[in-house]
């Protein structure tokens, strides 16, 4: 690929060679016309002043002049041939620069000749006076030949002037693309991490779009590093008590010796693993939701049928913990997304509400279209969430642990409303929680839905 550089002074030496071909044509062509009116006037004017001044001359002295043989063969800007004609038809005087055997005939009316002789082209003007008739012819080659001389004389400055004007071309293309080399050449210096804005103030005007661009670039790196550090920084936090609990564990069931002891630790040791790898997952799936690289490729989603299969798959633990779990509104949208994506979502919202929801409890879900949207809602009869912690529940690691909401001793990691927040950003989807009418959380979804379908 091109530099700009190149294919600036490219454009300019393609836009100079045709600006200076259509200027030499114009210059030409314009010169020709007016050489050629000019001469046609000085032909007009001999003739008539010639024919004029004829006037005075004395009939009776006048006598044919005879042709005179040629003294050259090649024709300038000054040769004229001049003839006097009586007005009876008889030659008087014809005055022959060059060419031999050249004669101009007598032509009918006044005016404007141009005819062809012994292989020359000849422009003829007649002019009568009272006594004789005045023809003056000139070649037009002598005409061609001081007017290509002239054309050239005018155009070899114009030429002289191309490589000067590439020259300033070039000159002005490398000092108008400096300031894109030093703003490279500062990129290109800085450090890794240093990710600070870009100072525009000194940068031209169009430069200033692309380093705009380039400091909201490196302001969303920035953010996203360091959300990066967080993640890294909570999941450290988050997965040191677990695995202690796991070493924890591991010693007890190292130092029982009663079958009864070592089956309870078997028993913890089997709860810690399985708490130590949901949490796991659970980081893994906030990992992959929160960057953009390798989506799967999306696709129209049927809600009802999503519906349908989540249920399946958290049925048996519903059942287990005696809740009632079932479907109040079920009407056919769709969406476009990843399969993953959804699934998650929905995975998560009635994870969070077999969680919270005691036993004997209720859970309902309910999908409808309000508009343009999908709204898909999650009712339980679980405890609810005090409005100060409305917000915070969608933020990393956090729990509602308030003991009067009995909540304490629920096993979770925190991710999971989490991961339902950044799967929705990334669609423009909106969540919300509110209080549900039996004192429980309703979640609401709403996802911008595929209408006409």
């Amino acid at each position: 690929m091109k530099s700009i550089r190149e294919r600036l002074l490219q454009n300019l030496l393609i836009g100079l060679v045709l600006i200076a071909s259509v200027t030499g044509i114009f210059v030409y062509r314009h010169a020709h016309h007016e050489l050629d009116e000019l001469y046609n006037a000085h032909l007009e004017q001999m003739a008539t002043l010639l024919a004029h001044e004829w006037d005075r001359v004395n009939p009776s002295q006048l006598t044919t002049i005879p042709m005179q043989p040629a003294t050259k063969t090649i024709w300038e800007e000054e040769d004229y041939l001049i003839q006097v004609w009586s007005h009876d038809g008889r030659l008087l005087v014809e005055e022959i620069p060059a060419a031999t055997n050249t004669h101009i005939p007598l032509y009918a009316m006044n005016g404007f000749y141009r005819k062809r002789i012994d292989g020359e082209s000849w422009r003829t003007y007649r002019a009568d006076s009272t006594q004789a008739i005045v023809q003056i012819a000139q070649p037009e080659s002598a005409r061609s030949n001081t007017i290509t001389e002239f054309s050239v004389r005018l155009l070899v400055p114009l030429v002289l002037q191309i490589p000067l004007l590439i020259l300033v071309a070039w000159a002005s293309v490398w000092r108008g693309l400096k300031p894109l080399d030093h703003l490279s050449q500062a990129i290109a210096l800085r450090r890794p991490d240093a990710l600070s804005g870009i100072d525009s103030a000194d940068q031209p005007l169009e430069l200033q779009p692309l380093v705009t661009t380039l400091n909201d670039l490196l302001k969303r790196l920035n953010a996203a590093l360091q959300q990066q550090r967080h993640f890294v920084a909570d999941a450290a936090h988050e997965l040191r008590t677990p695995i202690a609990a796991l070493q924890l564990q591991l010693d007890l069931l190292k130092r029982a010796t009663q079958p009864g002891d070592r089956d309870r630790a078997i028993a913890q040791l089997h709860n810690g693993l399985q708490r130590a790898t949901h949490l796991t997952q659970q980081l893994l799936s906030i990992a992959r939701a929160e960057s953009n690289s390798g989506q799967a490729p999306h696709q129209i989603i049927h809600l009802s049928a999503a519906i349908e299969s989540i249920l399946e798959r958290h049925l048996p633990l519903a059942r287990a913990r005696q809740q009632d779990m079932g479907v109040t509104r079920l009407e056919a949208v769709s969406i476009c997304c990843a399969r993953a994506d959804i699934e998650a979502v929905l995975d998560n919202l009635v994870s969070n509400a077999i969680r919270y929801t005691p036993c004997g409890g209720r859970i309902d879900l309910a999908v409808y279209r309000d508009n343009t949207d999908a709204v898909i809602e999650t009712i339980d009869s679980g405890p609810g969430i005090p409005i100060a912690e409305r917000e915070r529940v969608f933020d990393r690691f956090y729990r509602v642990l308030d003991q009067s909401f009995g909540t304490d001793n629920i096993e979770g990691s925190g991710l999971g409303l989490a991961i339902v927040k950044t799967i929705c950003d990334r669609y423009n989807a909106t969540i919300n929680v509110d209080e549900a009418d039996d004192k429980g959380a309703r979640f609401t979804v709403r996802w911008p839905m595929i209408l006409d379908m």
